[in-house]
């Protein structure tokens, strides 16, 4: 693929595609950016690019001998490591050496999640990177930069991957996944503008009922007096569900719409206006909502990043969203 066909991120395409043509791409590239934001689909098209023979602005032509050998995953000069298991080991970066010191043509290793890669690793790779051969370049990427040697960082160019737009993840579904209009809409604001999260909610399945699942679950919550015993039992059914991070960020939009409504009175909302207005004399405060989107939003932040019991995480997060709405007036 060539940059053209890569949505967003013009910035980095403009400077790529200066670096190549001026002949001044570095040894070493690092791609920055959250799961889902790219990195793959950016690092691939530099690699085919820095292997094209008739490489122009956009960078791979995508008709030349080499293109075409890339684009079937049969490129001679093209090197991937992945992690194996948890880790990028040292075996991984020796094993490339018997190939990248052979005299020839342009060669590219892309290695994928670099952070991963053990202290062993990386102080192979340093090896390679202090004394590189001609015409070899590595491709790093990874989510969290921070966590590879500050000598691997210093010597990479390093671009960090930008959110796109809600218009640009929407235009990719349409020409992509060939959804309607109002789903891509849809995932799109869920996507945080990440276009391989957006492809990802696309190709799930189950996508619909758990939408359904979280608007039902928002609007008992909002619009009903929960018992004790029901708010523990909605915390004991989620604790079990394999898609518990996807349903709470649903559930956060439901609410999210809700507080939208109140104070603007958006007419564009996912589901029941009830929740937001259930008569002339009960309107959940605005304050409740932030509180209740924060609630989730630290649930799902500890979920992903402790080792915290998943039910009683859960029970705290529906209990302290049941005080919150006992407190508004109505």
């Amino acid at each position: 693929m060539s940059f053209n066909h890569l949505k967003g991120q013009h910035e980095l395409s403009h400077a790529l595609s200066v670096l190549l043509s001026e002949g001044r791409l570095s040894h070493a590239v690092l791609l920055t950016g959250p799961a889902g934001s790219g990195k793959t689909s950016w690092g691939m098209a530099l690699a085919m690019a820095v292997l094209c023979n008739e490489s122009g602005s956009s960078g791979a032509c995508l008709q030349c001998a080499s293109c075409r050998r890339f684009q079937s995953g049969n490129h001679p000069d093209f090197f991937l490591i992945a992690p194996d298991g948890r880790n990028i080991k040292i075996d991984q970066i020796r094993s490339l050496k018997k190939d990248i010191y052979l005299v020839g043509d342009n060669k590219v290793c892309l290695i994928e999640k670099a952070e991963s890669m053990t202290a062993e690793a990386s102080s192979s790779l340093l090896k390679i990177l202090e004394e590189p051969p001609a015409g070899l370049h590595f491709i790093l990427l990874a989510e969290h930069p921070r966590l590879l040697f500050d000598t691997i960082l210093s010597r990479c160019q390093a671009y960090t991957l930008q959110p796109l737009s809600m218009e640009e993840i929407e235009s990719l579904l349409l020409s992509v996944k060939n959804l309607d209009g109002d789903k891509a809409s849809l995932l799109a604001r869920i996507s945080g503008g990440l276009p391989g999260y957006a492809i990802e909610l696309a190709e799930d399945e189950q996508f619909d009922s758990r939408l359904e699942e979280a608007g039902s679950l928002a609007f008992k919550l909002v619009s009903e007096n929960q018992s004790a015993y029901e708010v523990l039992s909605h915390a004991a059914t989620l604790s079990e569900r394999e898609d518990l991070f996807p349903f709470l960020e649903l559930l956060c939009l439901y609410c999210r719409d809700c507080l939208i409504y109140n104070l603007c009175k958006e007419e564009k909302l996912l589901f029941h206006p009830e929740m937001v207005q259930q008569d002339n004399e009960k309107q959940i405060n605005a304050q409740v909502l932030e509180e209740i989107i924060v609630l989730i939003n630290s649930a799902i932040y500890e979920l992903s990043s402790t080792n915290v019991n998943r039910r009683l995480l859960l029970e705290k997060m529906l209990i302290l969203m049941q005080r919150r709405l006992k407190q508004w007036p109505g």
